[in-house]
């Protein structure tokens, strides 16, 4: 997502925020809420623009971020969904054509290989204390201020959390996990779950 009024670029990662942040920096000059990669959103602009922007990106624990996208393919299906997480695995995740984009890897919207391309990464897990700083240092210098708390859109309404979500899968489901999501444990030093 590339705000023009702040000279901004947030590479919106599904699950990740993207809503609330979106909310927070839209303005009319600025396109829809999207989920582009870094690299898409530089070749869909300017991209000697793009380069005096600054970037940043949310990142978020892998089984938390898959444990939210299951809730949102839940909450968007008909009222009688009763899929188990081994059918959105190979339903949504594995998917017959494509991956459904809420489950796609991090590292996919922000690195090539292993090197990763936004300076500014927050974590979702500290996001109100890195957005805070961010914010507060980014309105020293820019004419246009931004506001230093986030709301909270689009948030999933009474999830358990992701350890005790974690147990109820079986140990290959938590396998598949882990390898779908390896990349994204290692580059942005997320603890993997080996056994449960």
């Amino acid at each position: 997502m590339v705000f023009h009024k702040y000279r901004l670029i947030c590479t919106g990662i599904p699950k990740n925020a993207s809503s609330s942040i979106f909310d927070i920096l839209n303005n009319r000059t600025d396109q829809s809420h999207d989920h582009f990669t870094i690299l898409q959103d530089f070749q869909n602009n300017d991209a000697d623009l793009m380069e005096s922007y600054t970037a940043f990106c949310v990142v978020r624990n892998p089984y938390d971020r898959f444990f939210s996208a299951c809730e949102q393919i839940k909450r968007d299906a008909s009222e009688n969904f009763d899929k188990s997480t081994k059918e959105i695995i190979y339903q949504e995740v594995i998917g017959v054509h494509n991956v459904n984009e809420v489950f796609i890897p991090q590292y996919k919207f922000v690195s090539f290989g292993n090197k990763i391309l936004i300076e500014n990464v927050f974590r979702y897990e500290n996001l109100e204390e890195d957005w805070s700083k961010f914010s507060t240092n980014y309105n020293k210098t820019s004419i246009f201020k931004i506001r230093t708390a986030l709301p909270k859109s689009n948030k999933t309404k009474e999830r358990i959390p992701w350890q005790e979500e974690i147990k109820t899968l079986t140990q290959e489901e938590l396998d598949y996990i882990n390898h779908f999501y390896e990349k994204d444990f290692k580059l942005f030093n997320y603890e993997m779950i080996e056994e449960l």
